[in-house]
């Protein structure tokens, strides 16, 4: 385990206490905008969420898009996560 300071390590290990249903939010940073886009839109059809481009970087090799999902419960908020880690362009998931 990586040592992240002794009140971070700690937070890390307990358990979040999240009173559903939520909204949520995703940060996402990838290295193909459209991709990360057309993504989205075509696999969160039944979530209803709102999706923004929020920053790219010097060079224009990676983008970060942040979606915003109202979830009913830690199911539903996992089910979105494990739809945003399989989009191929996707590097990062905060």
């Amino acid at each position: 385990m990586l040592f992240l300071g002794k009140c971070l390590t700690i937070a890390l290990m307990e358990k979040l206490e999240i009173t559903y249903p939520t909204t949520w939010s995703y940060k996402l940073i990838g290295s193909d905008k459209d991709v990360m886009m057309h993504s989205i839109q075509s696999q969160m059809e039944d979530y209803e969420y709102t999706l923004i481009e929020s920053n790219q970087s010097r060079t224009g090799k990676f983008t970060s898009l942040k979606i915003t999902a109202k979830v009913a419960s830690e199911e539903e908020r996992v089910q979105i996560f494990e739809i945003l880690k399989h989009i191929p362009t996707v590097r990062i998931i905060l």
